[in-house]
């Protein structure tokens, strides 16, 4: 009686197998957004099983969630002086990459504003624009309403986020950089109060 061996692939660790999901996802999500994307795909994509996906991440959302982290690298300039702060954050939103005419890749701020419709991808949305731009502010502004103020910046912020990273508006990508950051950044200089 003759045994066969049957041949097997080298197991992964969990870890690269994780990577692996999570860097299918993150190309698979930015390029062809999230209702467009399944989990059949992302496991085809990373060379794994489905269920390796889910095991991992809990659910598509979680995934993308996880997948389509924003990075809005803000701090810096939300530690700076209050004063001139509005042309300062203004001109950091106008430079960030995607904004630039041409620019091919949908931005993950893109894919999560397109999957807005789902209740976590908005609660994530939420805490970052807060997280970015509101909370650094409502420790720093003076005066009883600075909650309110600093909310109605990020959302003044999210505004230009939005028209210029996801629905990328003509107008505003064609206009001169400058002009854009003195008009939006004094408008947002005067809810900071300096």
């Amino acid at each position: 009686m003759t045994t066969r061996l049957r041949a097997s692939r080298p197991r992964q660790s969990a870890a690269v197998t994780r990577k692996a999901i999570h860097d299918a996802a993150h190309e698979l999500f930015r390029n062809e957004g999230f209702d467009a994307v399944g989990i059949r795909a992302v496991a085809a994509r990373a060379g794994v099983d489905a269920a390796l996906v889910i095991r991992h991440f809990g659910s598509k959302e979680r995934l993308f969630l996880e997948a389509m982290t924003v990075d809005l690298p803000a701090i810096k300039v939300m530690e700076g002086p209050l004063e001139g702060m509005g042309r300062a954050i203004v001109e950091h939103v106008v430079c960030l990459p995607s904004s630039r005419p041409g620019a091919l890749a949908v931005t993950a701020l893109a894919a999560l504003f397109r999957a807005s419709d789902r209740e976590e991808v908005q609660r994530n949305l939420r805490e970052t624009i807060e997280n970015v731009f509101a909370e650094p502010l409502v420790r720093r502004l003076e005066g009883g309403d600075a909650e309110l103020r600093a909310h109605l910046i990020a959302a003044q912020l999210g505004g230009l986020l939005t028209s210029m990273h996801v629905v990328q508006d003509p107008v505003l990508l064609a206009a001169d950089r400058s002009a854009i950051v003195v008009r939006y950044g004094d408008s947002i200089q005067q809810l900071i109060g300096t």
